[in-house]
């Protein structure tokens, strides 16, 4: 590949791809869970924000890799569990923080709140 960008005089960036398919690609939410993607389809559900997002998940990775080109926070080499961090803090930041303390927006809310509800 590198060849074929030097001969048509393209460059490539490398980054870190870590949580790219499992990240909505909407500039105002940017929400990152599992259940984001189901196979080859990417659909954002989170019932505590609106975005409702879908699309192809190669189609959601290629446009988050592209925002993460000019990412000062993520380089290519920080580890993922340190991205994952990251993105949430940033989604948190974007969209608030819910209005009930006993909801956990990430990690395993699901033991203690089965399918969303608290």
């Amino acid at each position: 590949m590198t060849v074929h960008a030097y001969v048509g005089g393209s460059g490539i960036k490398t980054v870190n791809a870590a949580y790219s398919s499992q990240t909505c690609p909407n500039p105002g939410c940017g929400y990152v869970h599992s259940d984001n993607r189901h196979g080859d389809v990417f659909h954002r559900r989170n019932p505590y924000w609106d975005c409702n997002w879908q699309g192809d998940v190669d189609h959601v990775a290629a446009m988050n890799l592209l925002n993460r080109i000019e990412d000062h926070e993520i380089s290519r080499f920080t580890p993922y569990r340190e991205v994952k961090k990251i993105l949430e803090e940033r989604f948190l930041r974007a969209n608030g923080k819910p209005s009930w303390s006993t909801h956990r927006p990430f990690g395993d809310h699901r033991q203690r709140c089965p399918r969303y509800v608290c």
